[in-house]
């Protein structure tokens, strides 16, 4: 039930984050402030069609690369590892737990790209273009979620049987 509905998190979040870069874009002015002085003034910009075309490699990259590793890693046969563990003996098992993994770490990058590409626009829709919000908090927050995540799944491996997964 958890790898359904990250699952469909994914996708619906692959869904979100192309509709909210394409929003943006829209609503972006022609030069996008991207770095920040002390007093909250922009000190560098980007062309908006550079800027999209970054954020577009960006997302096709990271969802593309992990998915190519979700895959590679479902085609393992750890069993002859060498490693006593029971989750490398029940590959079914462990094929679904990285598969949720997976998709709930695409889910989170995604739905973290949202609200930075919607704080962006919120930035850049004034004339001045002034930093006058503190946005550390969401950079804070998506660096716990993502840490969290990344140590979940060995975690989850060393210390836990498949019996107890299903």
């Amino acid at each position: 039930m958890v790898n359904i509905f990250f699952g469909f998190w994914r996708k619906s979040s692959w869904v979100f984050v192309i509709v909210t870069l394409f929003y943006c874009y829209i609503n972006l002015p022609e030069s996008v402030a991207v770095t920040y002085n002390e007093a909250g003034r922009p000190v560098r910009f980007m062309d908006k069609q550079n800027f999209f075309y970054l954020a577009i490699g960006l997302l096709l990259g990271v969802n593309l690369l992990l998915g190519i590793l979700k895959n590679q890693f479902q085609k393992l046969d750890l069993s002859n590892s060498g490693i006593k563990n029971p989750w490398f003996t029940k590959k079914e098992n462990l094929s679904t737990l990285v598969s949720g993994w997976s998709d709930a770490f695409l889910a989170i990058i995604n739905t973290f790209i949202v609200f930075v590409l919607f704080a962006l626009r919120s930035i850049n829709g004034d004339a001045q273009q002034s930093l006058d919000r503190n946005y550390g908090w969401m950079i804070v927050l998506g660096a716990v979620l993502l840490l969290i995540l990344v140590f979940f799944l060995p975690l989850r491996i060393l210390f836990t049987k498949p019996d107890s997964a299903d």
